[in-house]
């Protein structure tokens, strides 16, 4: 009689270490066969193994994948994106080293200003023309360290909402505060690329969907809470994010002033507008009415 894989391997582990075994249960002994403890062991460990990927997560990683056809459907979800909701689309940590590598080097380049090297790095290259801007905010931020990188798949396949953590080193403070900062990156022909242009509708949308996802919300949190506890032990810390506050305040009432007389403008040049076409009415009729009499 043709052997089994369990006959074989029943024998192969009864030759070395696997034996029989008899338990006396009163009058009677039960006799366990080396082939059925090999079978009971197989069970408990597939039967663990399923226990781990349900209560764990899945193995070797603490991130997932979705289809492309459930991304598509999660755009026609109703979800309120001002509110922390749980995980549609799991995030992986430090998942990709080469990912990593890109993002370190892209930050450096910010802080050292070499546009050349930036253009290389996004889709938009036109924005990294002029480094004016690029050396005001050198002036201020001087160094990103201890990044860690928090993916997300993106809609399009090759493509990830990267959420990264940072230190900053800031001119002036003390204390090296915490930064949280949204990429969307695409792996494509030319390798990575930091998509810095105009994003879709439904990227924008998808973005903002699992940017409330309650893993990534965690990190959001213990961002705020360490800062938080920055503040109180650093006045210097505190002091910059006081200037912050105030710029940002002063450009917003700016903004809003601007906008408020390009209305007002608006309105005056429509206003004019109408009137020019009612005096260019009139001479017109006078004019044909003056025709005839000549």
């Amino acid at each position: 009689m043709k052997k089994n894989i369990f006959d074989k391997m029943s024998d192969s582990y009864e030759k070395f270490h696997l034996k029989g075994t008899e338990i006396s249960m009163g009058n009677d002994t039960v006799y366990i066969s080396p082939k059925l403890k090999l079978m009971l062991g197989w069970s408990v460990f597939i039967l663990c193994c399923i226990l781990a990927y349900v209560f764990v997560g899945r193995p070797f990683g603490n991130g997932g994948n979705i289809s492309k056809e459930d991304k598509e459907a999660l755009l026609d979800k109703k979800i309120d994106v001002d509110e922390e909701h749980d995980t549609i689309v799991p995030y992986e940590k430090d998942a990709d080293k080469d990912l990593n590598a890109f993002i370190e080097e892209y930050f450096q380049a910010i802080t050292e200003c070499d546009n050349e090297k930036l253009q290389n790095m996004v889709v938009d290259a036109s924005v990294y023309k002029d480094n004016e801007s690029l050396k005001k905010k050198a002036e201020f931020v001087t160094e990103y360290n201890n990044i860690t990188v928090y993916t997300k798949e993106g809609l399009e396949e090759g493509s990830y909402i990267a959420f990264i953590v940072a230190n900053l080193t800031i001119a002036g403070v003390n204390s090296s505060p915490y930064d949280i900062i949204t990429l969307y990156i695409v792996n494509g022909e030319r390798g990575y690329r930091i998509h810095n242009g105009t994003l879709s509708k439904d990227i924008t949308e998808y973005i903002e969907k699992v940017k409330g996802d309650k893993d990534i919300q965690k990190v959001y949190k213990s961002v705020e809470k360490k800062n938080t506890e920055l503040k109180e032990k650093d006045a210097s810390l505190r002091d910059f994010y006081d200037i912050i506050n105030r710029v940002n305040i002063e450009t917003n009432a700016a903004a809003d002033q601007l906008t408020t007389q390009e209305n007002t403008q608006e309105a005056t040049v429509e206003g004019t507008s109408a009137e020019n076409t009612t005096t260019e009415g009139t001479t017109t009729e006078n004019v044909t009415t003056q025709d005839p009499v000549q």
